[in-house]
């Protein structure tokens, strides 16, 4: 090879190592949620898996937790932002944030080479209703002092009933008491639902209804319409699998309460609508649904 030849490449290869930025790092190995104990939002169960980070109001990606170290081509005074990211449905590769959770926020200086170690604190994320900021729920109940708001269903035949919770369940996590709907004879079927229509949104917006359970049979989840007085049916959302242990799940209903948009717009009246969970037919005698801290969030 010419010695020309191999100059440039060898200068090429120096300009190409100089222009190589060099980047700092965020990690996060670990969060913090609400408090423990009961407070104006409930008691504090969460699932949260992953964060979604910004940095300088562009996004830097979704990451699991613990993230690592993670690089980013920014440095001296920034902001970062960290959004709190769930499974959808229970669904791993349904990972979205959950706009229900407060962001957040940090302003800080970023050095080239150097790891900002950060712990980010989350909460529900109040909301303006009217003129003054309030708990983002539509419905919430927890099942410490009463059973209002959750009923038997139209197609159930077992009465809910609210039990203790056994020893070793955090009380600061889970309260004391939660709901029981139990299978005494074959054809018995559990079908849990809210007392009352609520009003829910039907443009796509972010509906979720989020609750613990644990179940020894297959539960269906969904929503049960009305426009105006007029009731418009029922759609099924997801279908939980049996679960021995307390398991928190967050239930996107914004594609079935948009089912109910054509409708309601045709009719020029607002859309209401009743959660359910209910077993499939014929669970069999001996099957039970356990269910604590339920939150409509809309």
């Amino acid at each position: 090879m010419p010695l020309f030849l191999l100059l440039i490449i060898l200068l090429a290869s120096c300009s190409t190592d100089t222009l190589s930025p060099v980047p700092s790092y965020i990690q996060v190995n670990t969060f913090s949620f609400q408090g423990a104990g009961p407070d104006s939002t409930g008691y504090p169960t969460q699932r949260i898996s992953d964060v979604w980070i910004y940095v300088n109001n562009q996004i830097i990606g979704s990451y699991a937790l613990p993230t690592g170290k993670i690089p980013v081509l920014a440095d001296g005074k920034s902001k970062i932002s960290i959004q709190a990211g769930i499974y959808t449905d229970g669904i791993q590769k349904s990972r979205v944030y959950y706009p229900f959770y407060s962001s957040f926020e940090k302003d800080t200086i970023l050095q080239k080479e150097k790891t900002m170690l950060l712990t980010p604190h989350f909460t529900f994320l109040p909301q303006w209703k009217g003129k003054s900021l309030k708990k983002p729920f539509t419905f919430y109940q927890d099942f410490e002092w009463s059973d209002s708001g959750c009923v038997k269903g139209d197609a159930g035949s077992v009465t809910p009933t609210r039990e203790y919770h056994q020893s070793g369940i955090s009380e600061n996590l889970y309260g004391k008491r939660y709901l029981k709907l139990s299978t005494q004879s074959e054809s018995d079927i559990i079908d849990l639902t809210n007392d009352v229509y609520l009003p829910l949104e039907t443009n796509g917006n972010p509906v979720y209804l989020e609750f613990d359970y644990k179940a020894t049979c297959a539960i269906q989840v969904g929503v049960k319409g009305k426009v105006g007085n007029t009731a418009v049916g029922s759609v099924q959302d997801l279908i939980l699998n049996p679960n021995d242990k307390w398991t928190k799940i967050y239930v996107s209903l914004s594609e079935e309460t948009g089912q109910f948009q054509t409708a309601a717009l045709a009719q020029r009246k607002p859309a209401y609508f009743r959660f359910f969970l209910r077993t499939i037919p014929g669970p069999g005698a001996g099957n039970n649904l356990c269910i604590d801290n339920i939150r409509l969030l809309n």
